[in-house]
């Protein structure tokens, strides 16, 4: 796989979860840039709360644009087939439309996905909803979903304060579950309650033993 040779010093592996320590952290964006920059790349985001099928912004649109593909109905169900038009919890979402979300079927669902992506030797992304603890229904949150799906995660957070201690408790919580967390990268794009951008980089490496970088330094090592 000699397009792959290329990026093996960032992504050892092909198949990734992608979670957050919380909400409006960057998960999007992220995938979103890896689309654009991977050779043989497609990436799903199962569950998408606060999302409008006409609505190019959403999450959804916005890797279905990544990946180059139209904004449709059928492309939107393709890779994010939950999708609930309040911006709350996808379990409260679901709820709120009167229905609920089965975990088997969301875990089969990535599982297909994973399989087609082998098939077809291609990247793949699995974007969570919200953060590590987020719940999917009454009983199961992304956590769950990542342990049973069992690939690598890259752990995102971002330059705020609190971070370190949300961070380093999502850290505790992957590994409790043998979550594999790949790297944990730091958004520094959003607004900052802190100017430690550094000092937080080199806190949470320390105490996590994961590789830690900046968002911005991830994915300039795809661009060099």
């Amino acid at each position: 796989m000699p397009h792959f040779r290329k990026f093996s010093k960032m992504l050892e592996e092909k198949i990734y979860f992608v979670a957050a320590v919380g909400t409006d952290i960057g998960k999007t964006f992220l995938v979103e840039n890896l689309c654009r920059v991977l050779p043989k790349v497609t990436a799903i985001k199962p569950i998408a709360s606060g999302s409008h099928d006409d609505d190019k912004n959403s999450d959804s649109a916005k890797i279905l644009t990544a990946l180059g593909l139209e904004n449709s109905k059928s492309n939107l169900d393709s890779i994010s087939p939950w999708r609930f038009k309040e911006p709350v919890s996808p379990h409260f979402a679901a709820k709120n439309s009167n229905t609920k979300i089965d975990f088997l079927e969301v875990k089969n669902f990535c599982q297909r996905k994973i399989f087609q992506a082998i098939d077809e030797d291609k990247f793949l992304f699995i974007e969570a909803a919200g953060g590590v603890m987020t719940p999917i229904n009454d009983e199961r949150t992304f956590l769950d979903l990542a342990a049973q799906l069992k690939i690598p995660t890259l752990l995102l957070t971002a330059n705020y304060l609190g971070a370190i201690s949300h961070t380093l408790c999502a850290v505790v919580a992957l590994k409790s579950r043998k979550v594999k967390i790949e790297k944990i990268i730091i958004n520094e794009d959003l607004p900052s309650q802190t100017s430690q951008s550094q000092s937080i980089v080199e806190t949470i490496k320390n105490f996590s033993s994961i590789e830690t970088l900046s968002l911005k330094n991830f994915l300039k090592n795809f661009l060099d």
